[in-house]
């Protein structure tokens, strides 16, 4: 069904269609300077006697095309599929509608990607990037993962941009990277799968598990291929080397048995082409063109070490389990910590959306939020008046969350900034609301207790 159990080619064909396609599109946007020989850029961070090491290259449009711990690859880059990489399809034409980071099946085993990078950025801990995917496959071909014919594209790259941070260390667990992708749709579509993150793997990692990160309980699994509501991890023989991908936006309620995905491929012939793979995938309908953003945790080490990263992760992002971490969602009013003393900022008036499948019930101080409609319900205080009032942060991140209310400094992995604080009750003014489910509404404010039919606590008053 669509990109996410897409096969990989075999050599032959990889490189005839590298041969009949000539030359690549571009190599990378001339403002691009990559800070390594080669065209790479690789950051690191230590984890258990070793160091966890991720690269990116122009070679594949600034997808990752290796991770490294205890002297062990983990992914492979053998042609522009591979990879550890995002990728999308859509309205049901499969490889025919299907923008790609890593670039296009005609680029084969070679040293370009259609794929047009536009912005790198490396911190000590991060990688960020931006391009303009290639389409898998060129105008007017099919394979036969196409079910409805050649896509209705005229251009080897589609227009699909696709903005990645990538970072090591994410929720305070060594062995965790945080894989946030935000896909940015040029056109709307009726129906659209996105495989926010899939790894593809040496074919020495046929150890296939589940885990449960609410329980801590794993089981083996098939090698399918299959599709389950669970985190995957895909091990070697020994358990001393393994992968696993956690979100806690996963499973949808929309389907409740799916989003991570297993693949063996390990028995394909000729040099590099035997694979394995997992996913990290969305299923949306009725996707209008814009921004959406998800995260998907990759967590590297041993099987012991990945078991353990996962269930971190899930008290870390959740609140629950009996792992302490840092909190990063919201907590119950009692628990929060004395406001803090600076930065001092006047107060901030705030909206709320009340335009239906736009921006409904969010809070913002844009009152142009989404470019849908808004109405006032009242501004923050410059500084608190007594314990109950509550911080609140708005987010700063482009594409990302940029002008909505939430009590969460961190929230969604990306910038926020202080705008002040929220009277406490019996204050009058507006009632706001938090969300405290993850994978939904967690760290949202709202005017709805049950915003997007999810749990909410109260948060604070909004002041006339």
């Amino acid at each position: 069904m669509f990109a996410p159990i897409r096969p990989p080619r075999p050599v032959r064909a990889a490189l005839l269609l590298a041969c009949l396609a000539g030359p690549a599109l571009a190599e990378d946007a001339p403002s691009i300077a990559w800070p390594e020989p080669g065209g790479r850029a690789t950051v690191s961070r230590p984890f258990n006697g070793s160091a966890i090491t991720v690269g990116i290259s122009s070679r594949t449009g600034g997808a990752i095309d290796s991770l490294t711990w205890g002297g062990t690859q983990f992914v492979n880059a053998h042609d522009h599929g591979r990879e550890l990489q995002s990728a999308s399809s859509y309205d049901g034409y499969g490889e025919c509608l299907n923008p790609t980071e890593a670039g296009s099946d005609s680029d084969g085993t070679g040293p370009r990607s259609t794929s047009l990078l536009t912005a790198l950025q490396v911190g000590p801990d991060t990688l960020q990037t931006r391009s303009q995917m290639a389409y898998w496959i060129e105008p007017g071909r099919v394979t036969g993962s196409c079910p409805k014919g050649p896509g209705p594209h005229a251009s080897p790259r589609s227009d699909d941009v696709l903005a990645k941070r990538i970072t090591l260390g994410a929720e305070g667990v060594a062995n965790a990277i945080a894989y946030r992708v935000t896909y940015i749709t040029a056109q709307p579509h009726a129906s659209a799968t996105f495989e926010a993150a899939t790894a593809y793997m040496p074919p020495d990692f046929t150890r296939f598990w589940n885990l449960d990160p609410a329980t801590g309980q794993s089981a083996p699994l098939s090698a399918g291929p299959g599709e389950q509501g669970v985190p995957v991890i895909l091990a070697n023989a020994d358990g001393s080397r393994a992968m696993g991908v956690y979100s806690p936006a996963l499973p949808q309620p929309t389907v409740p048995n799916a989003g991570y995905g297993r693949f063996d491929f390990a028995t394909l012939p000729g040099p590099g082409n035997a694979t394995v793979k997992w996913n990290c995938v969305f299923r949306e309908n009725n996707v209008p063109a814009g921004a959406r953003t998800y995260t998907c945790y990759v967590v590297v080490g041993t099987l012991q070490d990945v078991r353990a990263g996962i269930v971190a992760l899930q008290a870390a992002l959740t609140g629950r389990g009996t792992v302490p971490a840092k909190p990063t969602g919201p907590a119950p009013q009692a628990a929060l910590a004395p406001p803090p003393p600076a930065p001092r900022i006047p107060g901030v008036a705030l909206y709320v959306g009340t335009q239906g499948g736009c921006n409904a019930g969010e809070v913002t101080i844009d009152p142009g939020y989404k470019g849908c409609a808004t109405a006032p319900v009242g501004a923050t205080r410059a500084q608190p008046s007594s314990p109950a009032d509550a911080a609140v942060f708005v987010g700063t991140a482009a594409g990302i969350d940029a002008g909505l209310v939430t009590n969460n400094p961190h929230h969604l992995d990306a910038g926020t900034r202080p705008i002040g604080y929220l009277a406490g009750p019996g204050t009058g003014g507006t009632p706001l609301y938090v969300g405290t489910q993850a994978g939904c509404n967690a760290g949202v404010v709202s005017t709805n207790p049950a915003h997007l039919n999810c749990r909410g606590a109260p948060l604070g008053i909004a002041v006339r």
